[in-house]
């Protein structure tokens, strides 16, 4: 939601659609060092608290967003999204392996990319019918939150992984 609903958020909040857009790119590029850091850390510090530090950045990244009324606001805001966008991908794909051997990591994947396909589906129309009705982003923005705070609990009730090959 946040990716789809970003330029027209920062072009409500009367930054430039050039600048706008920018912010976007620059979640993007951000992602790909997240992916690579993140993914180097989760190796020999544990995946499981390094998915949970991602996710609590992303959550933090939106918090930030919701108030964020100035172009350098927005831009602090995708470099912390896009980094910890990137690490949390990385890290939960670590975790999924870690916690359930490979032998059953092709179905779960499976499973969690129908998840989250669906979500990326229903996500920006969620954010733009709230918009829509509010004639802002706060509380689409407070939805998205409110969903990765799930994601966190979620995380916290998974069960230790087991760094076993199996």
């Amino acid at each position: 939601m946040v990716l789809t609903h970003i330029v027209p958020h920062g072009t409500d909040m009367g930054i430039p659609a050039m600048k706008a857009a920018t912010i976007l790119s620059a979640i993007g590029a951000m992602s790909i060092p997240g992916r690579f850091v993140v993914g180097k850390i989760s190796d020999s510090a544990g995946r499981k608290a390094i998915t949970i530090i991602c996710a609590l950045l992303l959550t933090g990244a939106v918090i930030w967003l919701i108030y964020s009324k100035e172009v350098w606001m927005f831009y602090l805001f995708a470099l912390f999204f896009g980094f910890s966008s990137g690490g949390l991908s990385t890290s939960v794909s670590a975790l999924i392996g870690d916690t359930f051997g490979r032998r059953s990591i092709g179905i779960i994947m499976g499973t969690l990319e129908v998840g989250w396909f669906l979500g990326v589906s229903i996500g920006p129309f969620l954010g733009g019918l709230v918009y829509d009705i509010d004639h802002n982003y706060s509380n689409a923005f407070s939805i998205n939150v409110a969903a990765t705070m799930i994601v966190i609990l979620l995380l916290i009730l998974t069960k230790r992984e087991m760094r076993l090959d199996r």
